[in-house]
């Protein structure tokens, strides 16, 4: 009944408020009103008014006010020309003045124009009459409206009244008036009714007009008067309109100050009147409820929370304070079905009071139960299990528990109003830890717990271990609880189940289950840091017979030596773990090379080939095989790894054992496809199934044959011919390119003799030598037995080698090249611009000729830097005493710019494809006028 007290306060307050209507309130309410209007005002139709403003422009160009009435009958005529259903004049005529003769003339051939009246005071101040038109513009006159307007207590214009006038409500507001003339079906003029108490000489009101908030959408159009009179096709846009004529110059129009004008200029007067016309047209003017019924709203709108209010709890009771916005859903509702404006400012400022005193007395209840729950909760303290410290918000210790105080061996007076970090620090390495969690908890991080059972240690030196939970007291600021839960028991039990989980039970190395997990943690970091991983499967060779022979016993004592000694074989951050039965899988961490996997596999393999002694002196050898897969190389997948690394290992059986295998493709083992095209190329080498083609090399200067580039071809049965950049690059993975460049050094040179055997003149032959074929002198020994073979000159031969080659080892290509160019034949640097090539070690080989990669030549004819490469090559060539081939020529421009900067000799399509031997012979035969297309 105390807490319903409040709420019944506050609904007398505001019942009383309701009916009074205090100022403040008022103003309130208004507020409220301009923002629930736009929101409950249902859509209408566009505004049918507009305005003829008598403006700036206007009094400049017809003179100052007042206007002759001639002015005004010339605007009237031209508004009844153009069409316009009705014509408000929100100007006052009480007098008579020039020209009313014609203003009433225009007002009779317009039949639809209505004058305003306003309130006037009679002489010496003793009352108001009305400031009606004189007679014989009024007998003119379609209709004659008042153009009163209220302000409300905020001072601001929202309503006017459908009838005024002096004594007794007599005229219709001019925007009905006008509504009436424009729409004669429309809402017509309502009747006068006497008022409550007539007085001859006061003002009277009836029928309140109140307004929608004045926004930009609602707003007529406006027109000035001068624009209006100089331009027809202006006036012809206001047929069918109602339109409103009056003034807005400044000085003329001190303005009406609306809620809309609170951070602009103020309203016309005669804006105000084309408004109330749209409103009354589109339904959407309201009116207020009278202060009983507002007071009644008041009051039913806090019934509920007087009801229910005091039945919730805090939170109900702190959710529940959403009701503060009913009255104004309930008034906007009403609002948009009635069109009667309740106010419900009363109401929400009562249920806010409410809820305040409501509050304060739940506080004044909640005081006297804290006070009772904390010592309460003091007593619990004292007899729970756990060790609890209490500190204040600075985090200095206020209480301790008895089981705290012998868990520290000291008393809580000794150690009241230290800092909690200090004192745990002299028994725990995680204070600062906790510290930090504390001083989290204190800014209402809410409970918290330290992630790891921390290490106490006792008075007697025995350690323990505790689980540390933080809760703070309140929001923080009034301190926290931190409590100490005794898991030494329970740790101990984890550890020694999670060992179990992970680790073999008979060598004590990681399960498989450990090791998967420590691989994929291991092909995550090799990833990020770009390093290796290697996985080696290790499986003994003959630990069956040692089981079946020597029985089990014996056979866990061999797994357990042969942990131990892969133990001692890798480095300390390496594991070894047993996989299942006789097999293991050693885990290399961090690995930068192959060649060091390859160091270890070959230590473990020689270390379990050791023997092992048994107790009747019989020794004991348990060779292992191992498979070897690189991670992520061979894959970032753990189970995959293993699954390659298992398959590496038993290849290696197959292959006798006692060895390790590695799963790279590249190294012990080769993909289907690739022993696939090794076969097939070791086949075309047997069974001739490679053919030499020819390019010619044409002298520049000379328009003359001066050499021929050898190209090799692959005419695969079933295939047809096979280019050399399908089968070029597996040939140097395999090796066979060694064989196939013999070949080719050979038939090259067969080839020279068999033109000079029919009376040809042969011209320099290059052969193109693979990189495989530079790692050693075979190559020399190759072209000396090509030359003894094929009995040519020496010089009609050439290598070829690419840039990238000869700087591979440049001391050892250096005397190789040396040897070669000792035997007479010539060396060429091809594809030259396309590597990394030094001057310096240029000038150290003996290269006769430089030729231009045809990817620099393609775009020469264009200027840019492909020009500029290849002219600074051709100079740097010159310099060197090295003749100049420029490949991939095409066309005549690109011809003519290796001709204009002295390049000495070109080779490419523009001259002739690559053609066979037979094609070759007319061009050994040729005139030199027929070696250029279309020469």
């Amino acid at each position: 009944m105390a807490q319903r007290g409040g709420w019944l306060a506050a609904a007398t307050l505001a019942a009383v408020a309701a009916l009074t209507q205090p100022a403040p309130l008022q103003r309130l309410d208004l507020v409220i009103y301009d923002a629930l209007e736009p929101l409950a005002r249902p859509g209408g139709p566009e505004p049918r008014s507009a305005i003829v403003a008598i403006d700036e422009a206007s009094l400049a160009a017809f003179g100052r006010w007042p206007w002759h009435r001639g002015l005004h009958a010339a605007v009237l005529d031209r508004l009844t020309d153009a069409g316009a259903a009705a014509v408000g004049m929100a100007v006052l005529f009480p007098e008579s003045a020039d020209g009313d003769a014609a203003l009433a003339a225009a007002m009779q051939r317009a039949g639809n124009v209505v004058l305003a009246t306003a309130p006037g005071t009679l002489p010496g101040g003793r009352g108001v009459r009305d400031l009606l038109p004189t007679g014989t513009l009024a007998e003119k006159a379609a209709g004659i409206g008042h153009v009163d307007v209220e302000l409300d207590a905020d001072s601001l214009a929202r309503r006017t009244f459908e009838r005024a006038g002096t004594g007794i409500p007599a005229w219709p507001a001019l925007s009905l008036a006008v509504l009436h003339r424009a729409e004669p079906d429309g809402r017509p003029p309502a009747e006068a009714a006497a008022p409550a108490a007539a007085n001859a000489a006061s003002w009277v009101r009836a029928g309140e007009m109140l307004l929608p908030f004045p926004g930009r959408s609602l707003r007529p159009p406006t027109y000035s008067a001068l624009a209006l009179l100089r331009d027809a096709q202006l006036a012809a846009s206001l047929r069918g309109k109602a339109v409103f004529v009056g003034t807005t110059a400044a000085g003329l129009e001190a303005g009406l100050a609306t809620p809309g004008s609170r951070n602009a200029s103020p309203m016309p007067a005669v804006e105000f009147h084309a408004r109330a016309f749209d409103a009354a047209r589109s339904g959407h003017v309201y009116r207020s409820a009278a202060p009983a019924t507002a007071a009644v709203f008041t009051l039913l709108m806090l019934a509920l929370p007087l009801a229910v209010h005091p039945l919730l709890g805090l939170r109900g009771a702190i959710a529940g304070s959403a009701f503060a916005l009913a009255p104004l859903v309930a008034s906007g509702v009403i609002l948009y079905s009635t069109r009667v404006w309740v106010p419900p400012a009363a109401a929400t400022a009562s249920f806010v009071l409410g809820h305040l005193l409501w509050f304060a007395l739940y506080l004044k209840q909640t005081r006297g139960s804290l006070l009772r729950a904390r010592l309460g909760a003091e007593a619990t303290l004292r007899s729970i299990a756990d060790a609890v410290i209490t500190v204040d918000g600075a985090g200095r210790i206020v209480l301790m528990n008895e089981v705290a105080e012998k868990l520290a061996g000291i008393g809580l007076d000794r150690v009241q109003g230290q800092a909690a970090a200090g004192f745990l620090a002299g028994f725990c390495s995680a204070a600062t830890e906790i510290d930090r969690l504390l001083a989290d908890c204190l800014r209402g991080h809410g409970t918290l717990r330290l992630s790891e059972p921390l290490e106490w240690r006792r008075p007697d030196g025995a350690p323990c271990s505790l689980r540390v939970t933080l809760t703070p007291i309140g929001d923080g600021g009034a301190g926290a609880v931190l409590a100490f839960n005794d898991v030494t028991e329970t740790v101990a039990f984890t550890a020694r189940l999670l060992y179990e989980a992970t680790h073999d039970p008979l060598t004590g190395l990681p399960n498989r289950t450990l090791l998967l997990d420590r691989l994929r943690q291991a092909l995550t970091q090799a990833k990020r840091k770009d390093s290796l991983v290697a996985l080696l499967f290790v499986d003994l060779d003959r630990f069956k017979r040692i089981n079946d022979s020597l029985g089990h016993n014996w056979g866990d004592h061999v797994l357990k030596v042969v942990a131990q000694r892969l133990e001692a074989s890798v480095r300390a951050g390496d594991t070894v773990s047993r996989w299942g039965g006789d097999e293991f899988i050693v885990l290399l961490d961090n690995v930068t090379e192959r060649n060091a996997v390859a160091s270890i596999a070959g230590k473990i393999v020689e270390v379990l080939d050791r023997e092992i002694e048994t107790d009747d002196g019989t020794s004991l050898v348990a060779s292992c095989s191992i498979g070897v897969g690189l991670g992520p190389q061979d894959s970032d997948d753990a189970e995959t790894l293993l699954s390659m690394a298992d398959k590496a290992m038993y290849r290696g059986k197959m292959e006798g054992g006692g060895n390790f295998t590695f799963y790279a493709a590249d190294m012990n083992t080769w993909s289907r496809d690739r022993l696939k095209m090794e076969g097939a190329l070791r086949h075309a080498l047997a069974n001739r199934e490679f053919e030499l083609f020819f390019q010619p090399q044409v002298d520049i200067h000379g328009n003359r044959l001066v050499g021929l580039e050898s190209l090799i071809r692959w005419r695969k049965p079933g295939a047809g011919l096979v280019t050399p950049a399908t089968f070029i690059p597996a040939a140097e993975e395999c090796g066979v390119i060694r064989s196939i460049g013999e070949w080719a050094l050979h038939e090259a040179a067969e080839q020279v003799a068999r033109w000079s055997a029919e009376g040809l003149q042969p011209v320099p032959l290059a052969v193109n030598v693979s990189a495989r074929q530079c790692s050693d002198m075979g190559v020399v020994e190759a072209i000396r037995s090509a030359l003894a073979c094929s009995r040519i000159d020496p010089g009609l031969l050439k290598i070829e080698l690419t840039e990238s080659t000869t700087m591979h080892n440049v001391d050892f290509v250096a005397t190789l090249l040396d040897s070669v160019n000792r035997i007479g034949v010539g060396v060429a640097v091809d594809d030259f611009g396309t590597g990394y090539s030094s001057l310096s070690y240029l000038k150290r080989f003996p290269i006769t000729e430089l030729k231009i990669d045809k990817s620099f030549v393609g775009e020469i004819a264009t200027g840019g830097d492909d020009a500029a490469i290849v002219r600074g090559t051709i100079a740097l060539a010159h310099g060197l005493e090295m003749t100049v081939v420029a490949e991939g020529v095409e066309t005549a421009a690109q011809l003519e710019f290796l001709a204009g900067h002295h390049c000495d000799v070109a080779q490419g399509y523009f001259f002739a494809e690559p053609m066979p031997a037979s094609e070759v012979r007319r061009w050994l035969l040729a005139p030199p006028s027929q070696l250029a297309r279309g020469g």
